[in-house]
C-alpha cells in the first residue's frame, strides 16, 4: 500500500483511537525524560512514600499532559472523518510544538524561576524564538518518524493492553493525590518537598475532609513531625533546595542591653490605607500622633491574605512562598527571634492553617501553636475572644524576657461587628457600592476598638515604652470604585487593593510621617537590623530596606494566589495565567502604548531566582 493511499483513505475509528492513545504514551515518556532535570540529585535520602508519590505523580502527569491535548485537537476529527494522514499531521505539528515549548520554559524556568508567557518572551527576545524554531524543526522530524512506528506497531496486534495501561495510569492518580493530599494535611514535608521540586500539578488538598472525618488532627500532627523533623535534622536537609539566607546571620545577642524591646505585630486583615485619618481609627490615629511613624505610601507585596503575610515576614516576592511552604521553613526573623529567648505570644482570629499557611510559613518551628481561635462565628467573636486570650497571656508572660506579640484581626475581612454595636456608620450614597462599604467601615472602626485595647493595655503595663509595636494589613479591599466591577481583594492590583496603613512606634524614634515609597519587603530588614542588631547586608535575606532610612522602591512586585504583578511609579503590569499580561496606570486604565521597562521586568527575573538553588 503506497504512502499517498494510507493518508487519503479512512480508518476505524476504534484503530485511530488506539494509535492516539499509544502516540500520547510514547511522548508522555518523552516529556518525563525532559523534566527529569528538575529531579536531578535532589531526592536522595527520601522515605518510601515520598518515593511512591514521585513515581505516581510522575507516571499519571505526564500521561496526561501528552494525551489531553491530542484528544481536545483530534476527536472531533476522528468522530467525523477517521482519516490517517489528518489525524497524523496534526498531532505531529502538535506534539512538537509542545516539545520546543516545553524545552524552552524548563530553561527558563531553571534560571528564573518564571514560566514561559507573552511578558517573559518579551524579555528574552529573539532569541527565545530562534531556540523554539530549531528545537521545533527536530522534534518535527523525530515525531514523524514516531508517529509512523506507533501506527506500525499498533497494526502489527489486534491488542497491545491498553486497558491495563490505562488502569495503571488512572491508579497513579489517585495514589498521588491521595498522598499529597494527606500529608499537605499532616505536615509531612518529604512528600510536600516533592511536589514543589517537581514542574506538575502539585495536587489536591483535603484537610477540611480529613479533620472532619477524624482521619487527620491538625495540631497533633503538626507537633508530631516539627519534633520528627527537629530531631533527625529533616528541617536542614529538605530546605537544601534553597539558598536561604545567602550568608549565616550576625546578630547581636546583647542588642539593647539587659532590657530588649518586646515586639508587637497587630494586623488588620483587608484594610487598606485610606482607612486612616478620616474618623474611622481614632485610636490608631492618636497612636500615630503620639508614638508611631506613619507611613503614608506603603504597599503590600500581596493582593490577598498569604503572599501579604508571607512579604512582611519574609521580605521575599510572593513567589517564593511554595518553595518555602513545601519544606515548611520559617523565615530568619522567626529564628533570630527564637535564638534572642522572645517568648511567643502568636494569636489569629481565622485559621493558621487557612489560607494564608502560617503555621507551616512563619511560626513552622514555633511548638505548641494556637492554630486557631476557639470556634464561634461571626469574625467580631472571634476577634474579641482573640483579644482577651492575648490580654491573658500577657499577664501569664514572665517579665524577664522580651516577648513577641501577634495579633491577625478578621472582622474588616469580613465585614462584620456585633449587632448592638454603637458606632454603626451610615451608608453614603455617594460611595460606591454604599451598603456594602458601609459594613467595612463599621467593621473598620469596630477593630479599632480593639486594637485601642491592646494598646492601652500595653501602657498601663508599663510596657508601651519597651516594645516596638507595628500595625498594618496584609492587603486592601475595593469596592468598584473605578467603576470597572472591580470589588473585594486578590482580583485585581488597583492601589485600593495593594496599599495599606503601616503605623510603627519604636521607643525613641520620633512620630513623623514618611511619603516615599515603602513596601512590606522592609519589615524583616528593618526588624533584624534595628531590634535584632543583625550586620548583615539586607540582601542575604530580603529584597528590602530599612523603612525609615531605605531608598524609595522603584518598582515592586506584588503577588496573588494565580498571578503577579510589577508596580511602577506610573503603571502597572499584570501577568494571566493564560500567559498574557496587560499594563495600566494608576487610575487602573488600560494603556493602549505602555512603556516597556525591559531592565525592571529582568530585575524582577533575576529577583525571583536569588534564593533558589
Amino acid at each position: 500500500m503506497g504512502e499517498p493511499e494510507l493518508y487519503a483513505r479512512t480508518y476505524p475509528r476504534a484503530q485511530l483511537w488506539r494509535w492516539l492513545g499509544w502516540f500520547a504514551m510514547a511522548n508522555a515518556v518523552i516529556l518525563g525524560l525532559i523534566d527529569l532535570r528538575s529531579v536531578g540529585s535532589g531526592f536522595a535520602g527520601h522515605t518510601s512514600l515520598a518515593w511512591v508519590y514521585l513515581v505516581t505523580i510522575y507516571i499519571s502527569y505526564h500521561s496526561w499532559l501528552a494525551l489531553l491535548p491530542l484528544l481536545v485537537l483530534l476527536a472531533p476529527i476522528i468522530l467525523i472523518r477517521p482519516s490517517y494522514g489528518v489525524v497524523k499531521a496534526l498531532a505531529v505539528l502538535l506534539m512538537a510544538a509542545m516539545i520546543a515549548i516545553i524545552m524552552l520554559d524548563s530553561l527558563l524556568w531553571s534560571q528564573s524561576r518564571f514560566h514561559l508567557n507573552f511578558l517573559t518572551l518579551k524579555i528574552l527576545g529573539s532569541s527565545s524564538w530562534v531556540f523554539t524554531a530549531v528545537m521545533f524543526a527536530i522534534a518535527m522530524v523525530f515525531e514523524t518518524m514516531l508517529a509512523g512506528r506507533v501506527w506500525s506497531w499498533v497494526n502489527a496486534a489486534a491488542t497491545h493492553r491498553g486497558r491495563l495501561l490505562g488502569g495503571l495510569i488512572a491508579v497513579s492518580f489517585v495514589v498521588a493525590q491521595g498522598i499529597f493530599a494527606w500529608a499537605d494535611a499532616s505536615y509531612y514535608v518529604p512528600v510536600t518537598r516533592v511536589a514543589q521540586q517537581l514542574p506538575v500539578q502539585r495536587g489536591f488538598t483535603a484537610k477540611k475532609l480529613l479533620v472532619k472525618y477524624g482521619l487527620v488532627n491538625i495540631s497533633q500532627s503538626r507537633e508530631r513531625q516539627l519534633a520528627h523533623r527537629m530531631a533527625i535534622g529533616l528541617d536542614k536537609s529538605a530546605s537544601a533546595d534553597l539558598n536561604y539566607p545567602l550568608a549565616p546571620l550576625a546578630c547581636s545577642a546583647d542588642r539593647g542591653g539587659s532590657n530588649p524591646l518586646n515586639l508587637l505585630i497587630i494586623l488588620v486583615d483587608s484594610m487598606r490605607s485610606d482607612m486612616l485619618g478620616v474618623g474611622l481609627t481614632p485610636n490608631m490615629d492618636r497612636f500615630a500622633r503620639q508614638r508611631a511613624t506613619r507611613f503614608s505610601n506603603h504597599f503590600s507585596g500581596g493582593n490577598s491574605s498569604r503572599m501579604g503575610v508571607f512579604s512582611l515576614f519574609y521580605g521575599l516576592q510572593g513567589s517564593y512562598f511554595r518553595s518555602f511552604e513545601s519544606v515548611q521553613k520559617p523565615p530568619v526573623l522567626m529564628d533570630q527571634l527564637a535564638l534572642h529567648g522572645y517568648q511567643m505570644g502568636l494569636f489569629s482570629s481565622a485559621d493558621m492553617y487557612r489560607p494564608v499557611a502560617l503555621d507551616r510559613t512563619a511560626f513552622a518551628r514555633v511548638p505548641n501553636l494556637r492554630v486557631e481561635t476557639k470556634f464561634a462565628d461571626p469574625a467580631w467573636q472571634r476577634d474579641r475572644i482573640m483579644n482577651a486570650d492575648w490580654l491573658q497571656w500577657l499577664d501569664q508572660h514572665k517579665g524577664n524576657k522580651p516577648f513577641f506579640g501577634f495579633l491577625f484581626y478578621d472582622a474588616v475581612n469580613n465585614q462584620t461587628f456585633p449587632p448592638e454595636y454603637a458606632g454603626r456608620v451610615p451608608a453614603d450614597p455617594a460611595d460606591p457600592m454604599p451598603e456594602e462599604f458601609a459594613a467595612y467601615k463599621t467593621s473598620v472602626l469596630f477593630v479599632d476598638d480593639l486594637v485601642g485595647q491592646v494598646l492601652a493595655d500595653l501602657e498601663s503595663r508599663g510596657l508601651a515604652d519597651k516594645t516596638v509595636v507595628l500595625i498594618s494589613s496584609d492587603h486592601g479591599e475595593e469596592f468598584n470604585e473605578h467603576g470597572d466591577g472591580v470589588r473585594g481583594h486578590g482580583s485585581g492590583y488597583s492601589r485600593y487593593q495593594v496599599k495599606v496603613p503601616m503605623l510603627l512606634a519604636w521607643p525613641g524614634i520620633v512620630p513623623q510621617v514618611v511619603t516615599r515609597r515603602t513596601s512590606h519587603y522592609d519589615v524583616s530588614a528593618t526588624l533584624l537590623r534595628r531590634l535584632l542588631g543583625c550586620s548583615n547586608a539586607y540582601s542575604d535575606y530580603s529584597s528590602g530596606h530599612d523603612l525609615y532610612s531605605g531608598p524609595q522602591w522603584d518598582w515592586l512586585v506584588v503577588g496573588s494566589y494565580y498571578n503577579y504583578a510589577v508596580l511602577e511609579p506610573n503603571q502597572v503590569t499584570i501577568t494571566f495565567p493564560s500567559g498574557l499580561y496587560e499594563v495600566r496606570d494608576n487610575d487602573y486604565r488600560l494603556l493602549a502604548q505602555p512603556l516597556f521597562n525591559s531592565n525592571v521586568l529582568e530585575a524582577v527575573m533575576r529577583e525571583n531566582a536569588r534564593f533558589h538553588k
